[in-house]
Order: C-alpha cells, then sequence, then structure tokens
C-alpha cells in the first residue's frame, strides 16, 4: 500500500499564473511607494516652503539606490535566499519612507535613495520568477502583465493619496504607503514557495571565481559599459524614453499643478489616468510586438505619441475640460510608460538567448542613466528658464531622435555578442 503523500513545501511552483500573481502583487506594493514620492510633493512644499521641483529630485535619488543595489542581486541572493532577499526588499522599502516623516528636503532624498536600494533587488528577483515559471509560449505575455503593476499603483494611488492627505494630514499620507508596502512581507512571509527561484540551491552554492591579472577587473568593468555596436540604436532610444517616463510620471503631475495651476486633487486624477494608460498600453504593446514580429516598429509609434502629447502639453490650461485632459493623460500614459516591455522584447530579437541574461543586466545599468539624468536635468531647465515648457520642448526634439535612429540604425537579427 502506498505511504502518505508528502506535501511539496512549494506546491505552487509549476502553476505559471500564481507565481505571476504573487511577483504582480509584490511589485504593485513596491511601486506605489515608487509613485508615492511624486504625489506627496505639494504637501511636503507647503510643510517646506520650497518649490514643487525641488522635491522632483527623489526621482534620482531612487535610481542611484537602485543602480548600486540592482547588481547585488545575486549576492543577497546567495546570503539570504529568494524569499529572505524579497522581504528584506520590502522591508528597507517600507523603513525607507518614514523618513519622509521628518518633513525635511534631505530626508525625502534619503528616504528616496534607500527606497531605491531595496527596489532594486526586488524588482529583478521577480521577473525572475515569472520567468523561469512560465512556458515560452506565454512568457511575454506574462512578463507584460507583471509590469503592468506600477501602473496600476499610480492608478489607486493617484486618485486615493491626495484627497487622504487632504483629510487626514501628510504624514498620514506616509504611514499608510509605507504600512501598505510591509504587506508585501507578509505576502512573502506566507507563501514563500510562490517567491522562490527554481535553481536557488545552485545559486546559493555558487560563489565569485577570482579574477586573474592586477587590471583584470578594470577590463571587464569596461567591457560590460561597452555598448555593443548592434544595440546602440536601441540602447541610445531607451536612454530617452527613461527620461520620457520620468518627465511624464514626475514632472507632469508637478508641472499642472505649479504652472497650470491644477488643484492636487485634479493633478492626482490626471495622474491616475496616465498610470490606467500604462496599464493596458504594456500588455497591448507586448501583445502587438508578438503578433508582427517587430518591436522597433512599435517604439516609433510610442515616440511619435510622446512627441504628440509633449506638444499638447505645451498649451495645457486649467480651463480644458475634463475629456481633453482625460485624452491627454492617456497619450502622456503611453508616452511614459509603454515603452518597457516592448524594449525587453526586441532585447529578445536582437541578442542570441544564451546572452540575453547578460545583455539585459548591462542595458538595466545603461537605461539608468537617463533615469538618474532626468530630474536634475529637468531641474536645471526650470531654474533656467523659470519655465517647464523647456522641458517638453526637449522631450519632442529626443523623441523625434528616437524615431531616425531606430529606423536607420536597428538590425532586424539577433546578434549581439
Amino acid at each position: 500500500m502506498a505511504g502518505p503523500r508528502r506535501l511539496d513545501p512549494d506546491a505552487g511552483r509549476r502553476q505559471p499564473l500564481r507565481h505571476l500573481v504573487a511577483a504582480f502583487t509584490t511589485q504593485m506594493l513596491a511601486a506605489g511607494g515608487f509613485i508615492f514620492f511624486a504625489l506627496i510633493v505639494p504637501a511636503l512644499a507647503k510643510e517646506t516652503g520650497l518649490p514643487e521641483r525641488d522635491f522632483g529630485l527623489a526621482v534620482t535619488f531612487i535610481f542611484i539606490g537602485t543602480a548600486l543595489s540592482s547588481p547585488l542581486t545575486g549576492f543577497y541572493t546567495r546570503l539570504f535566499g529568494s524569499v529572505g532577499a524579497q522581504a528584506i526588499a520590502l522591508a528597507l522599502m517600507s523603513g525607507a519612507l518614514l523618513l519622509v516623516l521628518l518633513g525635511a528636503w534631505w530626508s525625502t532624498m534619503l528616504a528616496a535613495f534607500l527606497f531605491g536600494m531595496g527596489y532594486g533587488p526586488l524588482s529583478p528577483l521577480g521577473m525572475t520568477i515569472v520567468t523561469e515559471r512560465t512556458p515560452s509560449h506565454n512568457r511575454g505575455l506574462f512578463l507584460s502583465i507583471r509590469q503592468s503593476s506600477q501602473p496600476l499603483a499610480g492608478v489607486i494611488l493617484g486618485r486615493l493619496l491626495p484627497p487622504f492627505v487632504i483629510a487626514y494630514g501628510w504624514q498620514a499620507g506616509v504611514i499608510s504607503v509605507s504600512v501598505s508596502v510591509a504587506v508585501g512581507i507578509i505576502v512573502v512571509a506566507l507563501w514563500p514557495g510562490l517567491f522562490r527561484l527554481r535553481d536557488e540551491a545552485a545559486i546559493r552554492s555558487r560563489r565569485r571565481v577570482p579574477m586573474a591579472g592586477g587590471h583584470g577587473w578594470l577590463r571587464s568593468a569596461l567591457t560590460r559599459l561597452a555598448i555593443p555596436p548592434e544595440l546602440r540604436a536601441l540602447w541610445l532610444s531607451g536612454v530617452i524614453f527613461a527620461i520620457t517616463q520620468v518627465v511624464m510620471v514626475f514632472f507632469c503631475y508637478i508641472y499642472l499643478i505649479e504652472e497650470i495651476g491644477l488643484t492636487p486633487v485634479a493633478a492626482g486624477i490626471f495622474a491616475s489616468n496616465l498610470q490606467l494608460a500604462g496599464l493596458f498600453a504594456r500588455p497591448v504593446c507586448g501583445w502587438i510586438c508578438d503578433r508582427i514580429g517587430r518591436s522597433d516598429l512599435v517604439l516609433i509609434a510610442i515616440a511619435i505619441i510622446s512627441v504628440a502629447a509633449s506638444s499638447a502639453l505645451l498649451f495645457v490650461t486649467s480651463e480644458w475640460t475634463a475629456a481633453a485632459l482625460f485624452a491627454l493623460a492617456l497619450a502622456c500614459g503611453v508616452s511614459g510608460q509603454a515603452w518597457n516591455a516592448v524594449f525587453t522584447n526586441a532585447m529578445s530579437e536582437l541578442v542570441a538567448p544564451d546572452r540575453l541574461a547578460e545583455m539585459n543586466g548591462r542595458a538595466f545599468s545603461f537605461l539608468s542613466l537617463g533615469w538618474m539624468a532626468a530630474a536634475p536635468g529637468c531641474w536645471l531647465l526650470i531654474e533656467a528658464f523659470s519655465d517647464y515648457r523647456p522641458i517638453f520642448i526637449m522631450l519632442i526634439a529626443l523623441n523625434a531622435l528616437v524615431s531616425l535612429s531606430l529606423i536607420l540604425g536597428l538590425p532586424r537579427k539577433a546578434t549581439a555578442p
């Protein structure tokens, strides 16, 4: 007679949808904290007497932290395990948000930096879990859905946080978002099997091989920073899309309040609608890429929409109707949020499968240049011209350059080394 059935502690590992839901949930909770740094700006500006644009620099500090911690994802996994690494990342993000309660510019920037340090390893671990647990014929769609968690967080927070802050105070808003991120720790603790990498035992037993030669590490670092010729057009376009994303997600909200004169609630609804567009645009664009097999054409279309949206932002006023603002928010959402999954898909079209993981990591490091430079660049433009509109003129020029570079410079087959 057969013995009692042994329970598998990682019973969900062969159920891709469950892993997708798990990774989607923690990423959405973390993304809520990310969006929070934009939505809390009016309250912090009022508290400190500083202009709203000064707090827009928080996004730079977030991505500095992310750029520093993302390459250490493997180290954290070997040290704490994939489940422990994700729980610690969420705890760091939740605790970092509480520093905003000090109500100062420096504490907000420190909070953003520490938040980015936690955000850095959480995102690649979630992407890896979804990738390795999903059949190849559904992988693109599942990854696109998982990446839609950030726009969904923006939709929810954009509508709820501004009126909540008005009703209960900005401190209550900070605490509520911190608690919501901490909920992710509970989710990971309750269902650890859904957050565990398939090959974790092999990863944790792996050790780095010492580099031969006194300057071997320098040559290796320079090699990783170099842009492969076949990917130059794509990566440079990715940097421009990263700049566009920061402007649309962060500075557009501040612009509508400080320059155009919308109320925080009205601007929050605009930000929510912007994220709503991204929520649907990401999987739709991924689906279109699968159907036509040409991610470059989809990226060119997004760049053209970015030019149109940036042009409209030059002329928006507080007198625009709700319908006009809604249409503009949708265009801004596609401009700033739809490109990520398409870029990832384009990499898979151009890079050999056995090199894709490494090249994606190198691409992310390169794209961080755009994410980190966007906020101080925008701040300098505002200070120099005392106007937000030069930012959108810059976006028009940059996205026109994206279209031209992709038309002229992108190969059609996987050739990257």
